[in-house]
C-alpha cells in the first residue's frame, strides 16, 4: 500500500515538473517570437526611423511598451488632411521595391528600394540600356561614350531638398542599380584609353586626362576642376560636395509632419529615459473656464548636472501638448528649465517646474515631454485630463483640494497666471499626495458661488476640516477654522501648512466642509493622502 502511495506521489511531482519544463518552454519560445518581431519591425522602418527613436525602442522592456511605441510612432507620420494611412503607404512601398527592384538581394535592401521607400514613386523615370551611346551634355564635358544601364529618377519636389535628379547605374551589369555618387560612374569606358573622351580631353591633344574628372579621383579645388574640363559649366548642383550632400539627404528618414509632434520627436518623446514626474489641478476662472496648473517634477538624481561656479546647474526642456478627443491640438508649450542643485522649493526639497493653461470643459490628452539637455535623455508621460463641465444652476461648490508642498503669500506683483500663483497665495502641489512624517503638509481648495448679504454684500461662512485614519478622526492644529478664509475676488479659498509630526505613518483623509449660511447648504471635498516614516540613513 505504502509503495502504492509513494509512485502515486512521484508520479504527481514528475507531473508538475513536465508541466512546468513545457510552461519554461512556452515562455521562452514566445519571448524568442517577440524578439524576432521586434527584430523585423525595426528591419521594417529602418529607413524612416530616427536615430534617437531607435536608441529609445531598444531599450524598451515590455510588449505592452513596444506596442505603444508602434503606435505613437506612425501617429507623428501621418499625414495631415489627406486620410492617408502612412502605415499602409510604408508597407505597400516596401512590397513594390521587392517586387521591382531584387537582384541577388531583397528590393527593400537596394538603393533604388531605399529611395523609393523613404520619398515615394518619382514624378518620371529616364531608362538607358547597357552599351547604350549616350551623348554627354556639356554640364558633363560633352562628347559621347557608350554606359552601363543607368536610370535617372526626377523628383519635382523632396522637402528640404526640392527638385532633384537621382542617378542609378548597374555597373555590375547584374540588375542591381546603385545610386551614383558623381556623374561619371555610369560611362563604361571611362578606364579604356582613348575611348568615351570628354570634347575636353578630345582637344585637348592628351594634355586633358580621364583621371582629372570631376568627382572621379579627387576633391579638387574650383581652379582644378576648370583647368581640367573647361568646357563643363560649373554650377552648384553639379558640385561635388552638393552632390553628396543631396543624396545624404535623400537617404535620411524624412521629417515629421505635424509641427507639434515633431517638436516631441525632436526631443526624444516616445518612452521615458529619463524619469520625471507630473501633476494637473483644477481652478475654475468662470463658470465655462477653468485653470489647469500642470506641475513637473524633476528627479535630480537622474539629471546630468555640469559646474557652474562653486555649484553645478543641469538644463532640461519642457514641452507640453494638449489634444481633444478629435486629436486636434488646442494648446502647447515649451521652456528652458534652469536647475542649479543649491537651488530648490519647499520642504520637501523638490525642483519643479509649472504652466498654467486656461481649458473649456471636455475631455483631453496631456503629453508631457522633457529633454536632459546635457545627457539628450527624454522622458514622457501621457496624462488625462476632464474639466467637468457647467451646472445648469449654479450652487455651493468646494474646488478639489490641492495638497502641498509649500503654501504660503504671493509676492507683490505676482498675477494668477504665473506659476504657482493662486489667487492671492503661491501653492507648489506635492506630485503624488505622498509626504515624509516630519515635513510639513499644506492644503489648498477654493469655494465658488455662495449668497452674499444684502446688506453687507458679504458672505457668512463656516469652515470644518476633518482628519481621518482607518475611519477614525485625527485631531487637527486649528482652533478657529474661519480665520484660514480668504476672500479674492468673488471666491473664497483657505490655504494652510500643517504639521505632520503627530501623525503616524499611514493612510489619512482630509475633508472641507463648506457651510454657506445664507443659502443654507453645504458642500464638501474630499482628499487622500499618504504619510511615510522619514528615511534611516
Amino acid at each position: 500500500m505504502k509503495l502504492k502511495v509513494i509512485r502515486g506521489v512521484l508520479v504527481f511531482l514528475l507531473a508538475i515538473a513536465a508541466a512546468a519544463g513545457a510552461q519554461q518552454k512556452s515562455r521562452t519560445r514566445n519571448q524568442e517570437l517577440e524578439k524576432d518581431y521586434n527584430k523585423r519591425w525595426l528591419q521594417d522602418v529602418s529607413y524612416i526611423i530616427t536615430d534617437e527613436e531607435r536608441a529609445v525602442f531598444e531599450n524598451l522592456q515590455t510588449p505592452e511598451e513596444i506596442e505603444s511605441f508602434i503606435e505613437q510612432f506612425w501617429r507623428r507620420r501621418e499625414l495631415k488632411g489627406t486620410g492617408q494611412e502612412i502605415r499602409e503607404e510604408h508597407y505597400r512601398r516596401i512590397a513594390y521595391a521587392n517586387e521591382h527592384f531584387a537582384s541577388g538581394v531583397p528590393g527593400w535592401k537596394t538603393d533604388r528600394g531605399r529611395i523609393y521607400i523613404i520619398n515615394g514613386k518619382p514624378d518620371s523615370i529616364e531608362e538607358h540600356g547597357q552599351g547604350e551611346q549616350y551623348y554627354r551634355p556639356n554640364s558633363e564635358g560633352g562628347g559621347s561614350t557608350a554606359t552601363y544601364a543607368f536610370q535617372v529618377w526626377h523628383y519635382r519636389n523632396i522637402p528640404g531638398i526640392g527638385e532633384v535628379d537621382i542617378e542609378f547605374v548597374d555597373k555590375r551589369m547584374n540588375g542591381n542599380f546603385t545610386i551614383a555618387r558623381d556623374e561619371m560612374e555610369k560611362d563604361a569606358m571611362l578606364l579604356v584609353p582613348g575611348l568615351g573622351l570628354t570634347e575636353a580631353e578630345r582637344l585637348s591633344g592628351g594634355e586633358a586626362m580621364k583621371a582629372d574628372r570631376i568627382g572621379t579621383r579627387s576633391m579638387a579645388s574650383d581652379n582644378v576642376r576648370r583647368a581640367a574640363n573647361p568646357m563643363k559649366m560649373w554650377t552648384r548642383q553639379d558640385d561635388l560636395f552638393d552632390r553628396l550632400s543631396r543624396i545624404e539627404k535623400l537617404m535620411a528618414p524624412q521629417p515629421i509632419k505635424f509641427k507639434d509632434l515633431e517638436a516631441v520627436v525632436e526631443t526624444n518623446v516616445t518612452f521615458s529615459e529619463i524619469p520625471f514626474s507630473l501633476r494637473t489641478d483644477l481652478i475654475r476662472i468662470t463658470q465655462t473656464q477653468y485653470l489647469v496648473p500642470v506641475t513637473y517634477y524633476f528627479d535630480r538624481s537622474a539629471l546630468t548636472f555640469k559646474a557652474l561656479g562653486p555649484g553645478r546647474e543641469a538644463e532640461v526642456n519642457v514641452f507640453g501638448s494638449i489634444e481633444n478627443l478629435a486629436r486636434q491640438r488646442v494648446w502647447s508649450f515649451d521652456d528652458s528649465v534652469k536647475i542649479r542643485e543649491w537651488e530648490t522649493v519647499g520642504p520637501a526639497k523638490r525642483s519643479v517646474y509649472q504652466r498654467n493653461i486656461p481649458m473649456k470643459p471636455g475631455r483631453y490628452k496631456l503629453t508631457a515631454v522633457i529633454k536632459d539637455v546635457n545627457s539628450k535623455r527624454v522622458g514622457m508621460i501621457e496624462n488625462l485630463v476632464v474639466i467637468p463641465s457647467p451646472k445648469e444652476e449654479p450652487e455651493l461648490e468646494v474646488s478639489p483640494i490641492i495638497l502641498a508642498d509649500l503654501v504660503q503669500p504671493a509676492k507683490k506683483g505676482e498675477f494668477i497666471n504665473d506659476a504657482f500663483v493662486l489667487g492671492a497665495v503661491q501653492v507648489y502641489p506635492n506630485p503624488g499626495n505622498t509626504f515624509v512624517r516630519g515635513v510639513p503638509l499644506g492644503f489648498y481648495f477654493e469655494i465658488y458661488n455662495m449668497l452674499a448679504d444684502a446688506q453687507t454684500l458679504n458672505p457668512s461662512l463656516g469652515l470644518e476640516l476633518e482628519l481621518k485614519k482607518g475611519g477614525k478622526v485625527v485631531p487637527l492644529p486649528f482652533n478657529n477654522l474661519e480665520r484660514l478664509l480668504h476672500a479674492f475676488g468673488d471666491r473664497y479659498f483657505a490655504g494652510a501648512m500643517l504639521s505632520t509630526e503627530p501623525l503616524e505613518a499611514g493612510r489619512y483623509q482630509l475633508t472641507a466642509k463648506v457651510t454657506d449660511r445664507i443659502a443654507q447648504k453645504t458642500a464638501s471635498s474630499t482628499v487622500g493622502f499618504n504619510i511615510e516614516e522619514k528615511a534611516t540613513s
